[in-house]
């Protein structure tokens, strides 16, 4: 049985009103790279690293399998906050909504990450074996 999917780097920068998000993934000794950039915020923050996670996801998975972002949302659960992201899994003849969560510990951009995991891993494992 492969491996699951980890988060091995992620990096935030904020800088002159901008966020910039880069991830790197990894699985069974290959990694994805993916970034994304957003004007200063945090629902953007929370989307770019939502977007940046699904970049490098795409690139586990086999043509004509694709993921996409829809949202990526801070909510508060139980006196603590969680993001919330929706993907598309589209192929050319599906299209299925995921839904993830992550608890936010201190960086609320990784959590994104990990709630895009969370969405995204039950369903795209079967694709990547």
């Amino acid at each position: 049985m492969a491996g699951r999917l980890r988060v091995s780097r992620l990096q935030v920068e904020r800088e002159g009103g901008r966020v910039r998000v880069a991830v790197e993934l990894a699985r069974d000794g290959r990694t994805a790279h993916g970034s994304a950039e957003a004007a200063e915020g945090e629902q953007a923050a929370l989307f770019a690293a939502a977007a940046a996670a699904v970049f490098a996801l795409n690139q586990f998975l086999p043509q004509p399998w694709r993921l996409r972002c829809e949202a990526a949302v801070l909510q508060p659960v139980a006196q603590r906050e969680a993001v919330i992201v929706q993907l598309q899994l589209r192929s050319e003849e599906v299209e299925e909504r995921l839904v993830g969560s992550a608890v936010t510990d201190r960086i609320p951009e990784e959590a994104a990450v990990r709630a895009v995991l969370n969405a995204a891993e039950r369903r795209m494992t079967p694709l990547l074996d």
